[in-house]
Formats: structure tokens, C-alpha cells, sequence
């Protein structure tokens, strides 16, 4: 009955949440056909006769442009920020029905056009994973742009939004306790504004996400050789994870946190504990996005497709010089340089630490922030047992040969 009564209300969609989140997905769309960028090549498609799709790369372009506009909608009062924690349930809803209405038309067309691939005669199954291998509009890879674009940049505004939100009760508190507002002198008083009054824990939180999205923008040019771009069709499994998935199950700690602080019960840890997960935020994070790009840049590398970039920040030890590897019978070279060298998922291990941190920020009076921890590792436990089935099967002794020089998985001399 409290669902009912209190939490259905909060999730039905608006007008205004229909059109904040319609109107972002346009608004991306347009930026990434029509911002400058660097225009790499994919890997050789099979059923295109091997062709290389161009991937324009313009993702950074794209991201510089959002925070300017949000920056200036927002102290201008056209659109506040705090409005998109103020609908995130009904923008939610929009999001999942959105992700729907996409993953039927993706299909009807793939099925009407003659463009599906790999179809295995289960409508069920096939929505699921999808009809058409490459969905375009012009110049725009939809599936590339589904999963670059929206949900990272829109779990970084539902942050943003709330540490402005939290700012803001803050600072209506102290008024009303009489208290007059801390100001902030810069650049020898050429600039006055008032103190930042977002709790250190939503702070995190933003800048976890801030850290993401700014490295999926600035590395962009890796996506077109990953995975989900080359193999994956664009079904319900990338497009309502991506439309809806991502930017409303992995911002549970952001939301836990404000809700605290909305109740007057904010959540607060000690310097020392703060400053720890701090480091270990900035530390991992290092670590997955250098072994991310090691990896991509010497794939590219190897296919003659590699892109400098001075996008920032270009982090130390990016770009192997050198780096060692095992060359397999089957064409393909396995990496065992740089962090890989040490196991064989050192990006995973870091990824799964900044995972970890997301809920102790949050400190232990829920398990709900945790949510996308366990749910992290469980998906990741499970891609890493199928691709270690996937390259036995595919590699053989070479395999077993990488194995044997890079014999841990996820932690060095552990595990």
C-alpha cells in the first residue's frame, strides 16, 4: 500500500521528464553527426565482406559542448540542474519505455530491410539480443553512440544534479540557522562565490562519475574494435541497458546519499576514511584506464589503426612503446606487457575497486548502494569464465602458453 500510495507517484512519467530526456537523446544525436572529430576504422565486419566501418570520434568535442550549455542553462535559471534529481523517477519510466520502443522498431526494421543477422528463430530470444549487427543514421553508429553518449553522461548530470541539490539545502539550513554564508575569495578577490556546501561523500560520487564519462569520451576512438561494437547486435541487452540500465541502477549511492540528506541524516566518515577512499578511487581508476588503453591502442596498433590523441588527461604508460605478447597460430596476439603482464584482467580489477568504493562511501546502514557492486561482479565472473572457455577453445596451447606467463587472473601472486 506505501508503494501505492507514496512510490508509484514518484516514477510516473511527466511531460517534463518526457521531454527533458527526449530532448537530450536529440541533442546528443545532433552533436555527434555534426561536432568535429578524429575518424577511426573498425575491425573487418564478415558480413559485409570484410569491409571496415568509419567511426567518428568525436565524443570529447561533444562532452566540452554539454557542460558549457548545462553551465549556462543552469546559472542563467532557463533550466536549473536540480531539476533532473527532482524527476529522476518520472525520467526513469521514460527511459525504460524509451528503451522498449526502440528495441521492437531496431527488430521490425532489421526483420522488414533484410538487414538481420545471426536470427535464431525465437522472436523472444532475438529481440533480446538483437537483428541488425550495425544501425546507422548517417554518420552516427547508433549502437557506439547508445552506449558512449547516453548513459554516461547521464549518470554524470543525475550526480551533478544531486551535489547541487545537497549545496543547496546546505546552504538554506545555515540561513535559517542564522548563520552567515562562507565565502571564497579567487584570483585575489577578482572572483567571489559562496563556499561549496555538497556533503564529501556526494563529492565522491561525482567525481567517480566525472571519471568515467570523461574517459569514454576521451578514449573513444578505442570503442570501435571492442566487443559489443564488432559482434553484439543492438538488441533489448544493449539498448535498455544503455538507454535506462546504466544511468538509473548505477546511480543508487548518489541517490541513498541525498535521500539522507533530505531526511537531515547525512552521511559522514571520518578524514582518514574519507582521504582513504579518495586514493583508492584516483588509484584504481589510473590503473583501469591505462590497461583499458594499453589494451585498445595495442589492438589498433597491430591493425594499423591507431590515433594519437591529446585528449585530456593522456595518463602515463597510456601507450606501449614495446610491448611483449604471445602470437598465436590463429593470427591474433595475446598481450602480456604493461599491467598485463601481472594478470590477465587488470582493468576488471580496477573497475571492480571502484565499484567497491562507490558503496563504502555510503557507509553499512544499507545494502542498497551495493547493488551495483555485487551486481558488477557477478556479470564480470561470468564474462571472465566464458571468455577463458572462448579462448581455450579458440587459441589452444597458445592459450596455455599466455597462461602460463601470466598465470593470475585478477590479483598478482593471489588469485
Amino acid at each position: 500500500q506505501e508503494f501505492w500510495a507514496n512510490g508509484l507517484p514518484t516514477i510516473v512519467p511527466t511531460y517534463r521528464a518526457t521531454m527533458i530526456y527526449m530532448l537530450f537523446n536529440v541533442f546528443q544525436l545532433f552533436t555527434a553527426a555534426t561536432l568535429p572529430g578524429v575518424t577511426v576504422l573498425g575491425l573487418p565486419v564478415p558480413s559485409l565482406g570484410g569491409k571496415q566501418l568509419e567511426y567518428l570520434c568525436n565524443g570529447v568535442a561533444t562532452w566540452y559542448v554539454d557542460l558549457v550549455l548545462v553551465a549556462a542553462l543552469h546559472f542563467t535559471g532557463v533550466f536549473p540542474i536540480t531539476i533532473v534529481i527532482d524527476e529522476v523517477g518520472p525520467i526513469m519510466s521514460v527511459a525504460m519505455i524509451w528503451g522498449i520502443i526502440v528495441t521492437i522498431g531496431c527488430y521490425v526494421v532489421g526483420r522488414v530491410t533484410g538487414r538481420d543477422h545471426r536470427m535464431s528463430g525465437s522472436i523472444p530470444y532475438d529481440l533480446f539480443m538483437g537483428a541488425i549487427l550495425n544501425p546507422r543514421i548517417g554518420n552516427v553508429d547508433l549502437k557506439m553512440w547508445n552506449e558512449i553518449r547516453i548513459p554516461w553522461k547521464l549518470l554524470f548530470f543525475v550526480s551533478l544534479s544531486a551535489a547541487v541539490k545537497d549545496h543547496e539545502i546546505n546552504m538554506a539550513r545555515e540561513l535559517h540557522a542564522g548563520l552567515t554564508p562562507q565565502v571564497w575569495s579567487l584570483f585575489g578577490g577578482m572572483i567571489e562565490m559562496n563556499a561549496i556546501k555538497t556533503s564529501a561523500p556526494l563529492l565522491f560520487m561525482l567525481l567517480a562519475h566525472l571519471l568515467y564519462v570523461n574517459a569514454c569520451m576521451k578514449g573513444e576512438e578505442c570503442i570501435p574494435t571492442t566487443w559489443d561494437i564488432f559482434y553484439e547486435k543492438w538488441g533489448f541487452m544493449l539498448i535498455f541497458w544503455n538507454f535506462a540500465g546504466v544511468p538509473f541502477s548505477y546511480c543508487y549511492s548518489t541517490l541513498y546519499l541525498l535521500n539522507r540528506s533530505l531526511a537531515n541524516e547525512p552521511i559522514q566518515h571520518s578524514k582518514f576514511f574519507t582521504t582513504f577512499l579518495f586514493v583508492t578511487l584516483l588509484l584504481a581508476y589510473y590503473v583501469w584506464d591505462t590497461a583499458n588503453s594499453q589494451k585498445n591502442r595495442f589492438r589498433m596498433q597491430q591493425r594499423g589503426t591507431f590515433v594519437e590523441r591529446k585528449t585530456f588527461p593522456q595518463l602515463p604508460w597510456g601507450t606501449l612503446k614495446k610491448p611483449t605478447y604471445v602470437q598465436t597460430k590463429h593470427g591474433n596476439k595475446l598481450l602480456t606487457g604493461g599491467h598485463w603482464r601481472f594478470v590477465r584482467k587488470p582493468h576488471y580489477t580496477a573497475d571492480l575497486l571502484m565499484a567497491l568504493s562507490w558503496g563504502l562511501i555510503t557507509g553499512f546502514d544499507s545494502l542498497i548502494p551495493y547493488f551495483y557492486v555485487v551486481f558488477f561482479t557477478t556479470v564480470l565472473v561470468h564474462r571472465v569464465g566464458r571468455d577463458e572457455i572462448h579462448c581455450q577453445s579458440k587459441y589452444g596451447a597458445d592459450f596455455d602458453e599466455y597462461c602460463r606467463q601470466v598465470p593470475y587472473m585478477f590479483i598478482p601472486f593471489i588469485f
